[in-house]
């Protein structure tokens, strides 16, 4: 296995221009434990309570990044500066398919967009030419748990795992993507995982936080 570069230091920031995904946790226990967002060097849901908190695992999301990420119908209305420079990136690609540089920033731009399905086949092509690239990766994974290949998206997380069994974004992010798949018993391992290996790191209270929220749904469920 190679060595973990993350050791003790903060997260990493993401590739793209708004960082890792920083996934999301009830929304509706917003009052009980409210989600913080993580600060990466990148800017990205049997009572009707209970039902509308598990609905929020699957509707909402703070995956690592410092913004929330947009709904399809918000991404419509794209920013002049941000639509030109897709264009831009769209037409060097058709020129130049294997300039990677170009494939990771347009991948990039199209999760801050929330265009997933978009991103998807772009961040599988860079990372045919760069596979050991964790933090591509984990933006790959959840491109892909969020345009609905939920199994295949979870499954990339523990690539990275298998590679840096210590990873932090991966920890969180696959416990997070648990959650909103309504596995709860599943989502407490990672994230007791990152709280064991990484105490001290920003995430690793972000960690704590959405375990809380995780007890605070299951004494709820259980109650009725």
């Amino acid at each position: 296995m190679a060595p973990s570069p993350y050791g003790a230091q903060s997260p990493h920031r993401g590739t793209g221009s708004a960082g890792r995904p920083e996934g999301a946790l009830l929304q509706a226990l917003a009052e009980v434990s409210p989600p913080v967002q993580i600060a990466m060097t990148r800017p990205w849901m049997p009572t009707l309570a209970i039902l509308g908190a598990v609905a929020a695992l699957t509707a909402s999301s703070w995956l690592v990044r410092e913004w929330s990420l947009r709904s399809e119908t918000a991404s419509a209305a794209i920013p002049a500066e941000q639509r030109q420079r897709v264009e831009q990136l769209q037409r060097e690609l058709e020129r130049n398919p294997e300039n990677a540089q170009a494939l990771l920033e347009l991948a990039n731009l199209y999760y801050d967009l929330s265009r997933f399905a978009d991103a998807v086949p772009l961040y599988r092509r860079y990372l045919e030419r760069d596979p050991g690239n964790a933090e591509v990766r984990i933006d790959y994974a959840y491109s892909l748990f969020a345009s609905g290949q939920e199994d295949a998206g979870i499954a990339e997380l523990y690539r990275v795992l298998e590679r840096f069994l210590d990873h932090p974004i991966a920890l969180y992010n696959l416990g997070i993507l648990y959650a909103q798949r309504g596995e709860l018993e599943r989502a407490r391992q990672p994230l007791s995982e990152l709280i064991r290996l990484h105490p001290s790191l920003p995430i690793a209270q972000r960690a704590r936080q959405a375990l809380q929220m995780l007890d605070s749904l299951s004494r709820s469920t259980t109650a009725q």
